[in-house]
């Protein structure tokens, strides 16, 4: 046998022996919204966040670390369902998070506490506190910037379970968009604004409530 071949088959032993060790340590911790979520052990027990996060689609598995870890860094995936992001995020799908700090694009995001900046084409947060824009831009407090199509402010405007109990919209915030109804209390720009707020309930180009 050559000394190639030798070389070969040991590396060949070492990949297979690395992969099913890495297989035993993952352990399944159960469903966060649509997908199973996994851990790393070894790096779970020696740390309570993670740089860098990786999620795949439902039917490939779930994450690299466990979906409550707070990222402080980057998220990445098919799927980000995440308990806190502080950094970049990027979801090919969609994206549901409790708390995010940074910058995040995705297709649909559903987010309780917004703060950053944020881009997709539908969702929204139950509390902007920055700059988010979408096609359809929805939140039930808004003390941001709202930038889209749509944009709304009202009451289980984002629904994040069935025991959320309405509240009304508060804060002062920007909405600017072809269509802008809202709520609570702020200054809308777009074709046509509605503020259930304003001393003018409906009106053209600019509305506002104080």
């Amino acid at each position: 046998m050559g000394v190639k071949k030798r070389k070969r088959i040991i590396a060949l032993i070492l990949t297979l022996g690395i992969g099913i060790y890495l297989a035993g340590s993952f352990e399944p911790i159960g469903e966060c919204c649509f997908f199973a979520t996994r851990s790393l052990k070894s790096v779970e027990k020696d740390s309570g966040f993670t740089p860098f996060q990786i999620s795949t689609l439902p039917q490939l598995g779930g994450g690299l670390f466990k979906h409550d870890t707070p990222v402080y860094g980057m998220s990445l995936g098919g799927m980000v369902h995440q308990k806190e992001i502080n950094g970049l995020s990027i979801a090919g799908i969609h994206a549901f998070t409790k708390r995010k700090n940074g910058l995040s694009f995705s297709f649909m995001d559903v987010c309780e506490e917004s703060r950053g900046a944020s881009f997709f084409a539908a969702g929204g947060a139950e509390r902007n506190y920055g700059f988010a824009a979408g096609l359809v831009n929805l939140a039930e407090h808004n003390s941001g910037v709202q930038l889209g199509l749509i944009n709304q402010v009202m009451p289980d405007a984002v629904i994040e379970n069935n025991y959320s109990t309405p509240e009304k919209p508060q804060g002062f915030g920007v909405q600017a968009g072809v269509i802008n109804y809202s709520e609570g209390k702020g200054l809308q720009f777009g074709l046509w604004n509605t503020n259930t707020n304003a001393w003018i309930k409906h009106f053209p180009f600019f509305n506002f409530a104080f």
